[in-house]
């Protein structure tokens, strides 16, 4: 993978937390003011999340792909990966955690049980979600590196005994059939185990091994195509064109994303956006986890000051938007990415080969 293509992969990470960012802003501005900021607050998921599912699986077998079956030592690799994920989640979770004794009202009531505090800290799935509301993802994130650890530690045939049979009860649950797929609905922790989004990783996986001596001369038109999908289903769920609202077809405009990314010739040059989204791909950990704070921080602000009488809903909402991004960053750049580094190094941790951040 040359360096136009991990810089553009990692903007397309900048875009899929921003629009992530976006689609909260406008939920949070309903809830707030009831006024839908950009008309998207009815659509659901923005397909950001599901889009580093699938990047996640691209990403991951790219990069140890070639190790699946070796029976080698995962220890490094599972540390690695969740010193990416635990500590800086942690330290958020902690800092808003005594919210929620002072001012009840601002979460649901579970948040301040014992169970629910430990399996949140621990990303152990839950039927009501963490502390941290916007930290669901996450425990699919540990079980995705989970279960490739498992693939490098054992051999050839049970490894490929172990994804055939993780697939096809994953198949099983998304197309409900009978018997199998009723009975892992009706329990928190097998519906986790083998949830839809378990797809989007795997189409990852095969979109990297595709790629692996595969590139198109038509990057461009593919990325177009890709963002295009993304508008083309929120347009559909915004008016209900089709009853399905099914969150895996954001495989397909992911796909063609990455598809086209991950054929950038290196002596192209990249406009100078492209860098920027760059940096907030960087940041993107940072901002799933910290910018629901932002948000509602903002907005509570200015419903106190009444700047948003004054200003109009659709200029504060523009305002706690342009506010947001480099409060993310600037938490990126002072915790996160200090806090990582600072843990790797103590700890003298080797750097993945690919430097595109897995998580």
């Amino acid at each position: 993978m040359n360096t136009n293509q991990r810089t553009v992969i990692q903007a397309s990470r900048g875009a899929a937390a921003f629009f992530v960012m976006l689609f909260h802003t406008s939920a949070m501005s309903f809830k707030y003011f009831h006024y839908d900021f950009l008309g998207i607050s009815g659509i659901g998921r923005s397909g950001g999340v599901d889009f580093f599912f699938v990047l996640t699986g691209f990403l991951l077998y790219h990069t140890y792909g070639q190790k699946i079956g070796t029976k080698m030592t995962v220890i490094p690799f599972l540390t690695s990966r969740l010193i990416r994920i635990y500590p800086f989640y942690w330290l958020i979770t902690l800092t808003v955690l005594p919210v929620y004794f002072l001012v009840p009202s601002f979460g649901y009531g579970y948040e301040t049980y014992k169970d629910t505090i430990i399996k949140s800290l621990l990303l152990i799935p839950q039927a009501h979600g963490p502390v941290l509301p916007v930290a669901w993802s996450l425990s699919y994130f540990v079980l995705f590196y989970l279960v490739f650890s498992i693939l490098m530690a054992v051999g050839k045939k049970p490894a490929n005994l172990f994804v055939s049979l993780w697939v096809l009860l994953t198949i099983c649950h998304v197309l409900r059939a009978p018997i199998i797929g009723a009975d892992l609905d009706r329990h928190v922790y097998l519906n986790f185990l083998f949830s839809e989004v378990n797809l989007e990783f795997f189409a990852g996986c095969l979109l990297a091994k595709w790629v692996e001596h595969r590139r198109t001369k038509h990057y461009k038109l593919l990325i177009i195509l890709g963002i295009l999908g993304f508008f083309l289903i929120w347009v559909n769920n915004m008016y209900n064109l089709t009853t399905y609202h099914n969150y895996l077809f954001y495989i397909i405009p992911a796909a063609l994303v990455l598809l086209g990314a991950s054929s950038v010739p290196e002596q192209f040059r990249l406009p100078y956006w492209v860098q920027h989204l760059n940096k907030l791909g960087n940041a993107s950990y940072t901002i799933l986890l910290t910018h629901l704070l932002f948000i509602s921080i903002i907005m509570k602000l200015s419903v106190v000051t009444h700047i948003s009488e004054y200003l109009g809903f659709l200029l504060t909402d523009l305002i706690v938007v342009f506010l947001t991004v480099p409060l993310c960053y600037t938490v990126y750049r002072l915790a996160e990415k200090q806090l990582v580094t600072g843990l790797k190094n103590a700890m003298k941790l080797k750097p993945a080969k690919s430097s595109v951040p897995i998580s």
